[in-house]
């Protein structure tokens, strides 16, 4: 990429920095932590509430005791003043005897004089309120345990989920960077994790792949312009230094070459509006009968100089189908050329048309183009519809082929809604067959031409 490509497009800079709280670990765990949290305070917030509910719910003279925070039921009527301690005499009695009472007393003050109010020895809670403070304790433990634990599991879920995620980030940048061959490890992990992995490699793979096949293709092509453009370039170069002269047939070989290009150059057109979904198609009603009839017919001649006995069977009755005349003709002609190159002199060549239907499925046109030639390679079935596949390299460039026959066919098709398919046959020879939808009603037209392309005729 040039520089100004670099400068135009914002998205291939460097990555921003990313700051430790935008991190999906961190994300993670602050999320736990904050779920924690709500929960300690509604918890604190609803066992309060409840307390306090229970407590205004209760008899006074329970809840007088229990403000008061004397021991003694409701039915003593003990003033609790009597029972407190009246001097430093008693205090001490008191307390070598255990009581572990808290007292307000009078005790002597050198600033005040005898009987001055110092204050309390320790301050008086109440019952409830001890009751709350002990709750909030232990709440506050509970709540600090569970951050340990939230802490915890939430290191232990980001390192699950964010591993799996990091790991295919960066294969995307390395992707990003030109390196298709980076591949992400795929951790165990939940589901949607492991399809999120597999789906990008997937996605690396066939992008791969369709590198590779853009290299071959650019190389292909290169190629195939090449030795035509060098015999014009030859050929021009001979007359202009005198060495050869403009003959009639020296122009006509020239002409060959640059019709050649031309062809190539048009199949590429053809195959990249159908790969882009905007070839033109002129549909209309026609017999596959008939078509398949005529354009057989002008392959007899072309076959009897080769040696090749051309077989041609069609159907009896109409076989009306909705299509592009021009397209479809195009079909027929690149699968007999590719039979007749590939079947030696004395073999045969067998094109056969019919009807089928099936169960519930429509009913459709099968065309189908059988030779006597070697065959294709095996394994190789999917691959003869892929642009410049050659099963013999050096006799299709001698033969002029560009390997782009089928691929042709199988974007004409496409565009149809039909389907087309190679198979080795049973006794020998490869064969190629095209199955599109038959057209419900046929028009009275038809007749004239299926009587006049000799339906039902072999040659």
């Amino acid at each position: 990429m040039t520089p100004n490509a670099q400068q135009a497009n914002p998205d291939s800079a460097a990555p921003s920095r990313t700051w430790p709280w935008q991190r999906l670990s961190v994300s993670i765990i602050a999320a736990m932590l904050l779920m924690m949290a709500i929960m300690a305070l509604s918890l604190v917030a609803v066992s309060n509430y409840s307390v306090q509910r229970q407590f205004d719910n209760m008899p006074a003279e329970f809840r007088a005791q229990f403000d008061s925070g004397e021991q003694s039921g409701p039915n003593n009527q003990t003033n609790p003043i009597q029972n407190r301690p009246t001097n430093t005499g008693d205090v001490g009695r008191k307390l070598a005897q255990g009581v572990t009472k808290s007292y307000f007393m009078l005790v002597p003050s050198v600033a005040a004089g005898p009987a001055s109010a110092l204050g309390s020895v320790s301050p008086r809670l109440s019952r409830s309120e001890r009751i709350r403070r002990e709750l909030l304790n232990n709440l506050i433990w509970a709540v600090a345990i569970s951050g340990v634990v939230a802490v915890l599991i939430g290191a232990l879920l980001a390192r699950l989920i964010a591993r799996p995620v990091a790991e295919v980030s960066g294969a995307a940048q390395l992707v990003a960077s030109g390196d298709l061959s980076a591949r992400a490890r795929q951790w165990p992990g939940n589901a949607e994790l492991i399809h999120l992995t597999r789906n990008f490699n997937q996605m690396a793979s066939g992008l791969e792949l369709l590198e590779r096949e853009r290299r071959e293709m650019i190389a292909d092509i290169a190629h195939e312009l090449r030795t035509p453009l060098a015999v014009v370039q030859a050929r021009l170069d001979a007359f202009e230094d005198g060495v050869l002269e403009p003959t009639t047939q020296e122009l006509a070989l020239m002409s060959t070459q640059i019709g050649l290009l031309t062809r190539l150059v048009s199949d590429l057109r053809t195959l990249s509006l159908a790969e882009a979904g905007r070839l033109p198609l002129q549909l209309a009603p026609l017999d596959l009968s008939a078509l398949t009839s005529r354009i057989g017919q002008s392959f007899v001649s072309k076959a009897q100089a080769a040696g090749i006995a051309l077989h041609l069977t069609t159907s009896a009755g109409e076989l009306p189908i909705q299509a592009d005349r021009d397209r479809l003709g195009q079909v027929l002609v690149n699968l007999l050329e590719n039979a007749l190159r590939y079947t030696p002199s004395g073999g045969q060549v067998c094109v056969s048309v019919r009807a089928t239907s099936s169960g519930t499925d429509a009913a459709q046109a099968v065309l189908s183009v059988r030779d006597s030639g070697p065959g294709f390679p095996a394994g190789s079935e999917r691959q003869v519809f892929t642009r410049f596949f050659r099963a013999d390299e050096s006799r299709t460039r001698d033969s002029g082929g560009s390997g782009l026959g089928l691929a042709i066919v199988a974007a004409i098709i496409g565009a149809h809604g039909g389907a087309v398919t190679a198979r080795n046959a049973l006794s020998g020879g490869a064969e190629v067959e095209v199955r599109l939808p038959l057209h419900e009603e046929a028009p009275s037209e038809w007749s004239e031409a299926l009587a006049s392309s000799g339906a039902g005729s072999t040659l």
